[in-house]
């Protein structure tokens, strides 16, 4: 039988007992015990082999039938006993490390990924841009990692009840990890949106102002200003200021003592010639020291020729979700990537017949709803590329109207409105489609693991 090969075995047996800091620092261990057990495996195999190979003498003339038949089934019984004791002495010798994978699998540990600081929020948006990317890549690594150390299982003897179990607990673990990752990219992704919504204000100023018509009742002025040819904040506002009636008959229509400082949010749109912020949320104006309240109404400037950049539709569709509040943030905080949960995997079917087994069953339903979403979500691929062509168009038409004088109340109002339908339509595909992307991939991998396990 060959001397005893014990020592790796029970090196890693000590390296074992060690507790796992991290989801990546598990899967190496599950890939070291695999990988010790593995030499062991293969020279029972071929153990097994030669003892297969074996034969006896064949039948000569002189041999009863009977007596030539009893050889043979005591010889058969000689190997199947040679064979059970291969394995038994596979088992005892890699007893330990099995039971520590076994143990691994099935603990009930909570094992966060090696998160390695990108959960702080202390960075700016394009340090969390970069985490995401990261992100994603762990989410390739891992998966890909997780696939060749079940291959590694495949080669080593599980029976087949207590395979099923430790597949189970194995694609819990992975799901777990996987979601958190993804729950990450989320969380980045507000971190971001936390900073692109921030409200940042130029210093007050004196803008080019007008004031129009003065109604006594609402005690309010017709107001005007702009920064049309600003190099950071370019804006152009209309709308009113309440004032009082003795403060307007000071101004007599003057500006002199009116200053202003706006709000506006940290997206900017960047071109060739500058960096610039025309994402206006709030005009504060002052009469003297006095903040008036204002309302009214932001146009895009027109002298800088904003809307005639090739990146500001794209530009003007996510501001416009910024500054409406469609796309707020969710004020995530690290908790929420880190106590994210595995999909539930799904209950195996009783056997409802010979002809199919369980795990043919549930194969066939992973691979059929990963086909499903993949489809559907294909479907609202296309949608979303309709939905950007609507949304851009609406989005120009509206702009236009705004700069038209003579456009009335009621054709900006429908504009407006058009192009808010369209913006929630896209919204509403992107997030379909993204959806159903993700099912398919989560299907698609609980069938590959069937013939696993």
């Amino acid at each position: 039988m060959g001397k005893k090969i014990i020592l790796p075995i029970l090196l890693i047996g000590a390296v074992a007992a060690q507790a796992f800091p991290h989801y990546e620092a598990f899967l190496d261990s599950m890939e070291t015990y695999a990988n010790a057990m593995l030499p062991e495996k293969e020279r029972i195999d071929s153990l097994k082999a030669i003892v297969n190979a074996e034969t006896i003498s064949p039948k000569d003339e002189f041999e009863k039938q009977t007596d030539y038949e009893k050889r043979l089934a005591d010889s058969e019984k000689e190997k199947q006993q040679k064979i059970l004791a291969l394995k038994q002495d596979y088992q005892n010798r890699t007893k330990e490390t099995m039971d520590k994978l076994k143990a691994g699998i099935t603990s009930k540990n909570d094992i966060q990924p090696n998160w390695e600081g990108i959960l702080k929020k202390d960075g700016d948006i394009e340090e969390y841009r970069e985490r995401i990317n990261k992100i994603t890549d762990k989410i390739s690594e891992g998966t890909a990692r997780n696939e060749q150390i079940t291959g590694l299982f495949t080669e080593l003897d599980f029976e087949q009840k207590e395979a099923k179990a430790l597949a189970k607990h194995w694609f819990s673990k992975k799901q777990t990890y996987i979601t958190r990752l993804q729950k990450a990219r989320e969380l980045m992704q507000d971190y971001i949106i936390q900073e692109q919504t921030k409200i940042l204000t130029t210093d007050r100023q004196k803008f080019e102002m007008s004031l129009g018509a003065y109604n006594a009742d609402k005690e309010e002025f017709e107001f005007s200003m702009n920064d049309a040819d600003s190099k950071t904040v370019p804006f152009d506002f209309s709308g009113t200021v309440k004032i009082s009636p003795q403060q307007a008959r000071e101004t007599n229509r003057q500006t002199e003592d009116f200053t202003a400082s706006i709000g506006y949010i940290n997206f900017p749109l960047i071109t060739d010639e500058a960096t610039l912020y025309p994402g206006v949320k709030k005009a504060n104006v002052f009469y003297k020291d006095q903040e008036l309240k204002t309302a009214g109404l932001f146009k895009i400037p027109p002298s800088p020729g904003l809307s005639q950049h090739s990146n500001f539709r794209e530009w003007a569709i996510y501001a416009d979700s910024l500054l409406t509040g469609k796309l707020a943030p969710r004020n995530l905080d690290s908790l929420y990537a880190m106590s994210a949960v595995a999909t539930k995997s799904l209950k195996e079917k009783k056997d409802s017949g010979p002809s199919l087994s369980n795990k043919a069953i549930f194969r066939i339903a992973m691979f059929g709803l990963s086909a499903t979403s993949l489809g559907i979500g294909l479907w609202h691929n296309s949608q979303v590329d309709s939905n950007v062509k609507k949304a851009s168009r609406s989005m120009l038409e509206y702009s236009t109207a705004l700069n038209d004088p003579s456009a009335t109340p009621n054709e900006l109002n429908d504009k407006y409105e058009a192009y808010r339908n369209n913006i929630s339509d896209l919204k509403n595909s992107e997030d379909l489609r993204a959806a159903f992307y993700i099912g398919a991939g989560v299907f698609g991998t609980a069938g590959i693991l069937s013939f696993f396990f």
